[in-house]
């Protein structure tokens, strides 16, 4: 999980049975993993992985198809063999890709007709002017451009070799990116323990609103982020932040709830700090959750006396 248009057990086999050595294969991988192009997935590997089983439709598609082992994998190559075989001009060819990508099958019936026609013309025989656009049908609609591939392949090798070279930084960011997402956060979890790292529960003295790197017993490890937390609100995560990066952590659950004065630490918050493991190093969270609503209002007294001392100083004169 984590790589851009390369996600999901499937797309993963292909990828181990093809083992890409360049960008063009990750390339290639982005566009044929699609409705329509996705049959030719099973020949590109095998082609790949075998260069003698290399074969071209035509000898004269070899310089516009050696890229892609005698495939079409990208509209340019439909585009580039109708012109090739069929005798289109850009123009025409322009028109024949427009019309794949509408799929209306009006059009697509014209342009079979004049596909055929024009081989037929150029000296293909009938036969293989067939077969040549039965393997053209499968694109309609679906099939990228190269430039689009080239993209989104780029972004997929970056992303892949961030996860090989940093798992843990980029695991991190993964699951703060998907922070509001449940999910996928427990996706991301699953993940880093295929991988080997632990992700710890949210801690009310480490974590911050996103998924962050610590060290315990001398390794790295993903601390829960407070703002991934279910049913927390972001913002009372900058409060409790904020306080204790001003005035140190805090020692004690009854300390915890004299600093932190805010009125969004209400019922809800505090449970689902306690119920997300926040709160574990002060209590037990069953202990916690049964004395919930005394919690509550031992938090809410010393905000009103907090309130009442910080009215009565209001009121003094200056002198």
């Amino acid at each position: 999980m984590g790589i851009f248009q390369l996600n999901g057990e499937r797309i993963t086999q292909f990828l181990q049975q093809l083992q890409p050595t360049t960008i063009h294969d990750i390339n290639a991988m982005v566009a044929l993993y699609r409705p329509g192009p996705m049959e030719f997935i099973p020949d590109y590997i095998e082609r790949k992985n075998n260069p003698e089983k290399v074969e071209y439709p035509h000898e004269d598609l070899e310089d516009i198809l050696e890229q892609s082992f005698g495939l079409l994998i990208y509209q340019e190559d439909v585009m580039l063999t109708a012109i090739e075989l069929a005798g289109y001009s850009w123009l025409e060819a322009d028109k024949f890709r427009k019309a794949m990508g509408k799929k209306i099958p009006e059009l697509m019936k014209k342009q079979e007709k004049k596909f055929k026609e024009g081989c037929i013309d150029n000296g293909i025989d009938e036969e293989l002017a067939e077969d040549l656009w039965e393997r053209i049908k499968p694109f309609a609609a679906y099939a990228f451009n190269k430039a689009h591939s080239a993209s989104y392949g780029r972004v997929a090798y970056q992303t892949a070799y961030m996860k090989a070279n940093y798992p843990i930084e980029y695991m991190a960011a993964i699951m703060t990116a998907d922070a509001g997402n449940v999910e996928k956060i427990a996706d991301a979890i699953n993940e880093c323990e295929r991988m080997g790292i632990e992700v710890l529960a949210p801690d009310i003295n480490e974590s911050f609103g996103t998924f962050t790197i610590v060290q315990q017993n001398g390794e790295d490890k993903i601390r829960f982020g407070l703002s991934s937390i279910k049913n927390f609100g972001e913002g009372i995560g900058e409060v409790i932040i904020e306080e204790r990066q001003v005035n140190g952590e805090f020692d004690s659950l009854a300390n915890f709830l004299e600093r932190v004065q805010d009125r969004n630490l209400n019922k809800g918050t505090l449970e689902a700090l306690i119920k997300g493991g926040a709160l574990d190093q002060f209590e037990e969270r069953g202990k916690m959750l049964a004395n919930l609503e005394g919690l509550i209002e031992y938090n809410r007294e010393n905000r009103k006396q907090a309130d009442n001392q910080g009215s009565l100083f209001a009121n003094m004169d200056d002198d």
